[in-house]
């Protein structure tokens, strides 16, 4: 083989390698994010939350911030005293993930029994996400008004 044919065809070969490279990381570059730990979940609770048909519900507002790739999933559990008992509920939600802060509602049902009231609760919320190789959470407890 002469040297300059072996020398484009070891230029050609070169550049399709690089080419396979550059490829296989474009296409799974969030992949990639979600996969290598890069994963990034908050919740805040917010106060006041609403009361919803005479304390049937509560409507809890957070903030939300994630970066996987698809949706992550938000759980609120809200428990109040209520009388000599307790009134407590629990309510989810998935939400899209943008990378940014939103502002989303979720609304909590109360369990059989006790409904509640204004006044004082404690709410607790957890946001997760998970692949096949990752799983990650990040929980929020706050003391919180609940108004009409």
């Amino acid at each position: 083989m002469k040297p300059r044919l072996r020398a484009r065809l070891a230029v050609a070969v070169v550049a399709i390698l690089a080419g396979s490279v550059l490829a296989l990381f474009a296409t799974t570059g969030a992949a990639v994010a979600f996969f290598s730990g890069g994963l990034f979940l908050d919740v805040q609770v917010e106060s006041p939350a609403h009361l919803v048909s005479r304390g049937a519900a509560v409507d809890v507002p957070l903030e939300v911030t994630c970066n996987a790739v698809g949706e992550a999933f938000v759980q609120v559990t809200v428990t109040q005293r209520s009388g000599s008992g307790v009134a407590q509920g629990f309510g989810s939600v998935s939400v899209g993930c943008t990378g940014s802060g939103e502002q989303i509602v979720v609304r909590v049902l109360a369990s059989p029994g006790k409904t509640f009231k204004q006044g004082i609760a404690v709410v607790s919320a957890e946001i997760f996400a998970c692949g096949t190789r990752v799983f990650s959470s990040k929980t929020n407890s706050e003391t919180v008004e609940l108004r009409r």
